[in-house]
């Protein structure tokens, strides 16, 4: 059998290399899971996009991203009642969405087997906060499973759907963002049939979830709970190794044992009892009570707040342990706790002098990032935001050349243009969580009538959750501009259509996209107006106008995100990869005319405009890089001496040929 896509062929024996992210998806596949959903959020948008994007070659399988995390667990849960295996997945910060249908889930309980996985961000690398989602289970007592390596992505996904189907319950499995996103050999098993020909059965006792009804479905999933941790008791997912005379015990799970082993390995220690936990909720009493015994001191090495500690704390009171427990006194509660931090935390504690090429690395490695220059997150090169961006800070009478404060409140959001907050626009004075942008800025504006407000949004993060925002908005009156940055995709999660995607990548039209100026209209704005944020001046123009208009006004930037345009453009003239074709356009600054007036260069900040210097001459120069250059146009219509010209001319159709890049700067004029 020809196993060309192992992620759908693979069966037992077989072998291949993975990202976590698909190992989950695999898992998922192994266990016959017949629904798929997620609002994308990194790190976890690649398990729902490895199955939608080979689900063509799936039999049996809907995959759905859902416009928000409540809706996509909501799926889950009709799924698994319909008697379909159910895969939900979500980033840290969506479980705070889905908490809502997370909390009754454990009341009802599950037909099907239904696994929520989450993509935890430590060190809130792609997040607003660092949240520690596994204290949502003491309140919801979802189980949670924590694979530690990308084998266990796999094997502890597919597992999951049979412990959630056998007690009840819907499990979380939690997986850091170095899982996710790292990439491993994984060793596949077979594929179960699959089959998405439900069956609802209704079931009053428990899916009616109200008075007395939830008062007894919350007695039975607490004796649910327990049944778990008697099996956890003794369970394959949790082990005890070195089982032997020490007095130091260590508990980890998940990426952080990882780190824990290697740490033991680096530091030549292999005596100590070692507890790791595939579950770290529930715990099992008689678990824990098997490993104190005989133990002085007990260190637990685990990410985050101390949700380990807190339970395992609990339970030594309970069962008397007398010995000392050691965890957020030896290991930090924020950031990444990384491979050196438990080398030098372990190492601290058992006295254990560190070697010699670890502690130079160490010292080494902050010498180096105290020299190195820092890297700042930008937009692409051509992203709309880029423009918009410039054009509202213009209108609100800012400028970083000259300057210039701004009166004007500028409420932020999460999505790609979240990267407006940074230098040189510093164009967000608050940013917490999707669509709190206005729904915050509604409120200053009504208690500081001084200040303009603007709130911005992304078109995905608009349909996510900024809807009953805005018409709150509207009812209330508020005095607020509202620009809506629609790119037409999720694009900050890969690309993921939103509902007024027109079209896909490959050129296929969407059927029935919405019409986003008409949905807003209907919420009952009345000034609203679309137009393209590239037309700095016009865009800017209009921004003004808004600010001097009382109540709610709505602008739409609509421009689609310059990847898929590039992407789109390179499919539709793949026939043509053998050749390259000079372009017909491009542009150029003219060193003669440019007096680095710093407004394309520092004001927009567009990246494919650099500084250079000649060899030979001393004076510096801005040049726009033809390789990196989309031909936007933007820099051409910033600069106030028109010293960036548009270069136009007609290309006969043969002249297309196999050609180098220095080939092509001769073409076009430029020295490199």
């Amino acid at each position: 059998m020809n196993k060309s896509n192992l992620f759908i062929d693979g069966t037992a024996g077989d072998k291949g290399i993975m990202l976590g992210n698909e190992a989950i998806a695999r898992g998922a596949l192994e266990a016959g899971v017949g629904y798929a959903s997620m609002y994308p959020g990194t790190p976890a948008s690649e398990i729902i996009a490895a199955l939608d994007k080979n689900k063509g070659n799936i039999k049996d399988l809907y995959t759905e991203f859902s416009l928000n995390e409540h809706i996509s667990l909501h799926g889950a849960v009709g799924a698994s009642w319909s008697g379909v295996r159910a895969l939900c997945a979500m980033k840290n910060v969506g479980l705070n969405v889905a908490s809502e249908p997370a909390q009754f889930l454990s009341y009802t309980g599950v037909k099907a087997g239904l696994v929520i996985a989450v993509g935890s961000d430590p060190g809130a690398t792609s997040s607003s906060n660092e949240q520690d989602d596994r204290w949502y289970s003491m309140h919801t007592y979802m189980p949670i499973m924590e694979p530690s390596n990308i084998q266990e992505a796999k094997d502890f996904t597919r597992d999951a759907f049979d412990i959630s189907e056998e007690f009840s319950f819907g499990i979380v499995l939690i997986a850091s963002s170095r899982l996710c996103h790292n990439a491993g050999v994984l060793y596949f098993g077979d594929l179960r049939d699959r089959n998405i020909s439900g069956n609802f059965t209704k079931d009053p006792e428990n899916y009616l979830n109200l008075f007395n009804m939830a008062v007894k479905n919350h007695a039975k999933y607490l004796n649910r709970n327990e049944l778990l941790k008697n099996y956890l008791a003794e369970s394959r997912f949790n082990k005890i190794i070195n089982e032997n005379s020490s007095k130091i015990g260590f508990i980890s799970s998940g990426v952080i044992y990882a780190h824990l082993m290697e740490a033991m390995d680096v530091l030549n220690i292999y005596d100590h009892r070692i507890l790791k936990l595939g579950f770290t909720f529930p715990i099992s009493n008689e678990l824990l009570n098997n490993f104190f015994d005989g133990l002085d001191e007990v260190v637990i090495v685990e990410e985050a707040e101390g949700f380990l500690e807190f339970q395992i704390k609990k339970i030594a009171y309970e069962l008397g342990f007398k010995g000392v427990i050691h965890g957020k006194d030896i290991f930090k509660q924020t950031g990444e706790l990384t491979l050196d931090d438990v080398i030098s935390g372990v190492g601290k504690f058992l006295k254990k002098p560190l070697p010699v090429f670890f502690d130079f690395a160490v010292k080494r490695d902050k010498e180096l990032q105290e020299i190195l220059p820092p890297r700042s997150g930008t937009f692409c090169i051509g992203c709309s935001h880029r423009a918009a961006f410039y054009s509202i800070l213009k209108a609100a009478g800012f400028s970083n050349t000259e300057a210039k404060e701004r009166d004007v409140v500028i409420a932020g959001d999460i999505g790609c243009y979240t990267l407006g907050l940074l230098p040189p626009y510093n164009a967000m004075d608050f940013l917490t969580c999707m669509n709190a942008g206005l729904g915050i800025g509604q409120a200053i504006s009504i208690f500081d009538k001084k200040k303009k407000i603007i709130a911005l949004v992304g078109d995905s993060t608009f349909y996510h959750s900024g809807i009953p925002v805005l018409l709150n908005a509207v009812q209330n009156g508020a005095n607020i501009l509202y620009i809506i940055f629609d790119n037409s995709w999720t694009a900050m999660t890969g690309h993921q259509k939103t509902p007024s995607t027109q079209r896909d990548v490959d050129g296929t039209p969407y059927p029935n996209p919405l019409n986003l100026k008409e949905l807003i209209k209907s919420l009952g704005v009345t000034y609203i107006k679309s137009l393209d944020p590239n037309s700095v001046k016009r865009f800017a123009s209009q921004v003004k106008s808004a600010l001097k208009e009382q109540g709610v006004k709505v602008l739409i930037a609509k421009r689609e995100c310059i990847l898929q345009e590039i992407r789109r453009n390179k499919l539709l003239k793949k026939k043509d990869t053998a050749t390259v074709k000079a372009p017909s356009s491009f542009y150029e600054i003219q060193k003669l005319r440019c007096v680095k007036c710093d407004e394309c260069f520092v004001e927009l900040a567009c990246p494919a405009i650099i500084l250079k210097k000649d060899e030979g001459e001393s004076r510096e120069y801005y040049y726009i890089d033809p390789v990196s250059c989309v031909k936007c146009g933007v820099c051409y219509e910033v600069c106030p001496n028109s010293a960036i010209r548009k270069v136009e001319f007609a290309l006969k159709s043969n002249l297309s040929k196999k050609i180098s890049g220095k080939e092509v700067n001769g073409l076009l004029g430029i020295n490199a």
